[in-house]
């Protein structure tokens, strides 16, 4: 794990990219060199269940086929979306924050609602059980940040990471997918009710932003995000 770690430090040096630094996945895909990569870690997916793995697999090959150029990693940051972060106490540091974690959220979104469509909302559906059976790491940081008004604007964004995909793979019918809500409620009821119905919210609003460049979808989000938690 060290030298994989080792490795994205030096590929995102190399290249002058700036993500977070959460490396807590299972496997990573990314096309910062102009075409679509998967990084799969033999060590973080050792003692992996085959169907929890299966997801992983199927996960990354949808972003490899949907995601697979320069421009879902390169954001723009439009004036008016730098004004509206100033206007809600974002520098630029931690606007990159903000929509670093809602295009991952997005992506997501539109990864499970193409596998659910094909088929695959099965193994999803697994991989997303794995995901939200901890929390522990999440409460801990909402804890440090819940009382900074533009610090929990960007930890809510990281939390529509699992919400989003659960929420698609609702409104498509999926087999299960109300019960992992459940699951989701349970897994992070140490956030308030108006905060989950917050997050509820973006999750439903994100969802309507279908077509268009994947940009101007990210800024909509970015920008409700802003205005609505």
């Amino acid at each position: 794990m060290e030298q994989f770690q080792a490795f994205c430090r030096r590929e995102k040096e190399g290249l002058g990219v700036i993500t977070g630094e959460e490396m807590d996945f299972l496997a990573t895909h990314d096309a910062w060199r102009g075409y679509p990569r998967i990084h799969i870690c033999q060590e973080r997916i050792e003692g992996i269940s085959g169907p929890i793995l299966q997801g992983v697999i199927h996960h990354e090959m949808a972003h490899a086929l949907h995601h697979g150029t320069p421009e879902f990693y390169t954001f723009r940051f439009s004036k008016r979306l730098q004004a509206a972060g100033n206007s809600h106490g974002l520098d630029f540091s931690r606007l990159q924050q903000c929509v670093y974690f809602l295009s991952v959220a997005i992506k997501d979104w539109e990864v499970v609602e193409w596998l659910a469509r094909v088929g695959l909302g099965f193994s999803q559906i697994a991989l997303l059980e794995y995901v939200v059976s901890d929390t522990e790491e999440e409460r801990r940081a909402w804890d440090a940040v819940c009382d900074f008004p533009t610090l929990r604007k960007i930890a809510l964004a990281a939390f529509l990471k699992t919400l989003l995909p659960i929420e698609v793979m609702i409104t498509i019918g999926v087999d299960g997918a109300q019960a992992l809500k459940i699951r989701w409620d349970k897994a992070y009821e140490w956030l308030s009710e108006r905060d989950r119905g917050a997050l509820s919210g973006l999750a439903r609003y994100t969802m309507t932003c279908e077509g268009g460049a994947f940009q101007d979808r990210l800024e909509k989000a970015v920008l409700h995000l802003f205005t609505y938690a």
